[in-house]
């Protein structure tokens, strides 16, 4: 099967999800994130994630976050479902509710067991006909999926078109997919995000960050615009505040949620989930956000 580059650049961000007071899921919050969002630039949206406190979202509420999102994002950006879940069947049918919706592909992090039952997880997520399929490679720990795997499924599999890589030493498995592949994998960068300068050289075509809109877009539209040193020196500002988010899910999670109420994009930062996150956290963390807003406020410095 020959397979052209599934035409997917920049920034993908993985949505968080706000809460009111009383503990719901906060919809006009939400759509303010991704009407912000869609303003700064970013190409697509992954929704529900990890990001997204997945866990704690009943399923209803999980329909309800991306309805959400598609129904301010639709056609500014592309939409990409996640079909996260413990069973086959209810990846499934998630993905059916989800392509009706009117998203445009889905996201399925399956955790491998064997090659002959991954592989028919993948088919029948094939079957069902989405207009492509990312795999989430998800092993921040370990090597993920082997490499000979990855590149028979994309080789096989019509709709495996994105991969979203978040393993460790990611830059090298970057590097080998896109030769494995002659480029045409498109492959994105998820918890690697702080090496997005280098994730950039080698070659990856988007990057799945959550928050901070105008300064990932920032850093990309530099770097695809061939102004590397610009870029690079807006990413190299940012970076303290990425390095700050990567101490753990929950506390990337909790800054992002502070970060939005301090821009009353969130009413609340508020989680559902257990945080380790005490007060010189959120000291240090309302430093930092600070210095988000100066750099936003001088963006058009970095030519």
């Amino acid at each position: 099967m020959k397979k052209e580059l599934f035409p997917m650049f920049g920034v993908i961000t993985t949505v968080i999800t706000p809460f009111t007071h009383d503990n719901k899921v906060d919809i006009p919050s939400l759509k303010n994130e991704i009407a912000a969002a869609c303003d700064a630039g970013v190409a697509g949206f992954l929704v529900p994630a990890l990001a997204s406190e997945i866990g704690e979202l009943s399923p209803e509420e999980r329909v309800a976050v991306t309805k959400a999102t598609v129904d301010v994002a639709k056609g500014r950006a592309k939409i990409i479902a996640g079909i996260t879940s413990d069973t086959q069947a209810e990846r499934l049918e998630k993905l059916r509710t989800y392509l009706d919706m009117g998203c445009d592909g889905v996201n399925a992090m399956i955790p491998y067991t064997n090659d002959e039952e991954y592989r028919r997880y993948i088919e029948e997520i094939d079957a069902a006909r989405p207009p492509f399929l990312c795999i989430q490679d998800a092993d921040f720990n370990g090597p993920g999926l082997r490499d000979d795997l990855i590149v028979t499924l994309f080789n096989e599999v019509e709709s495996f078109k994105v991969i979203k890589v978040e393993v460790q030493n990611c830059g090298s498995k970057y590097t080998r997919l896109l030769e494995a592949t002659d480029g045409k994998l498109n492959i994105s960068s998820g918890w690697g995000n702080d090496q997005m300068i280098e994730a950039f050289d080698r070659g990856i075509h988007s990057i799945m960050p959550s928050g901070m809109f105008e300064l990932f877009t920032g850093v990309y539209k530099l770097y695809a615009a061939g102004n590397r040193e610009a870029a690079k020196r807006l990413f190299y500002d940012i970076l303290p505040i990425i390095s700050f988010t990567r101490q753990g899910q929950s506390t990337n999670r909790k800054f992002h949620k502070r970060y939005f109420k301090s821009f009353g994009i969130f009413e609340t930062d508020l989680s559902r989930e257990e945080v380790v996150f005490d007060a010189q956290h959120a000291k240090y963390a309302d430093e930092l956000i600070a210095r988000a807003k100066t750099i936003i406020g001088r963006l058009d410095e970095y030519k």
